[in-house]
């Protein structure tokens, strides 16, 4: 007898996933010596110090109003950054360690009265892990949770805060960022759209007599392929039937024959 097998997916490959790269609206460091943005308006400082002295703290804001993925449609969101040789005198030379991501808890302007304690991390988002070679280099961390919340409007979008993930803990933090005034360097908010699961068209079978009919949609079926094996573990081969449509139905129609024979769509 001759039955059919349930329908069976196999994705051999899928088509580039939508994606959305937006640019700072505003981004800046503050130093907390002098409790201002810091002397290098191209640049992001982030960096540790005993008692926090010589610190450093940056915020980036992405304006989120052009991102044309819904926040439930969000499949990763990850921010982008240009790690830079550090050329500031206050910091020292480059010093890698780990850089914390937060939500920044108020809003805040960019300009020269942007102090210490505007910079406001709420809760972590992500994590840059810098490291010897992330120098000179582009690196990245996903804050996936926090763009889907700022794009459904559960939390307010007042951008992300950078700092050291330890400000007390030797040795000392000191890394560099190019900001949005490097046009080919500019920090990047990427956000994916998540693919839609693939809908397998349905099979089915009837039997009517010595013959055995398939079906199965015609829409939503293109590249896939009739499959038939005498074993559900195969191995499976492309069936030699010609398929004939009507009515918005694929159909092929096989004689009965002794044994077993399963079938299935394949793509």
């Amino acid at each position: 007898m001759m039955k059919a097998a349930l329908p069976f997916l196999t994705l051999l490959g899928s088509a580039a996933a939508e994606t959305v790269t937006l640019t700072p609206s505003q981004d800046s460091d503050v130093y907390a010596f002098f409790d201002a943005p810091s002397f290098t308006p191209d640049s992001l400082n982030v960096g540790a110090d005993p008692n926090q002295a010589h610190g450093h703290r940056s915020l980036i804001q992405f304006n989120i109003a052009s991102l044309t993925i819904p926040a439930a449609e969000i499949g990763t969101a990850k921010i982008r950054l240009f790690s830079m040789i550090p050329n500031s005198t206050n910091g020292g030379g480059y010093r890698p360690g780990n850089v914390s991501i937060h939500r920044q808890g108020t809003a805040w302007n960019l300009n020269t009265t942007l102090r210490w304690n505007n910079i406001q991390p709420q809760e972590l988002a992500g994590t840059l892990v810098m490291t010897a070679t992330t120098k000179d280099a582009w690196v990245e961390a996903d804050i996936t949770e926090l763009v889907k919340q700022w794009a459904s409007g559960a939390k307010p979008n007042y951008g992300v805060a950078l700092k050291p993930e330890s400000e007390s803990a030797e040795p000392w933090l000191n890394v560099e960022f190019a900001s949005m005034e490097l046009t080919n360097f500019k920090p990047q908010l990427v956000v994916t759209r998540a693919e839609p699961l693939a809908v397998p068209p349905v099979l089915s079978l009837t039997q009517q007599d010595a013959q055995v009919a398939l079906e199965w949609p015609v829409s939503g079926s293109s590249g896939w392929v009739l499959q038939e094996a005498l074993s559900p573990a195969g191995p499976w081969v492309a069936s030699g039937a010609s398929a004939t449509s009507a009515s918005g139905l694929w159909r092929v129609t096989q004689p009965v024959s002794g044994g077993s024979k399963y079938y299935r769509l394949s793509k």
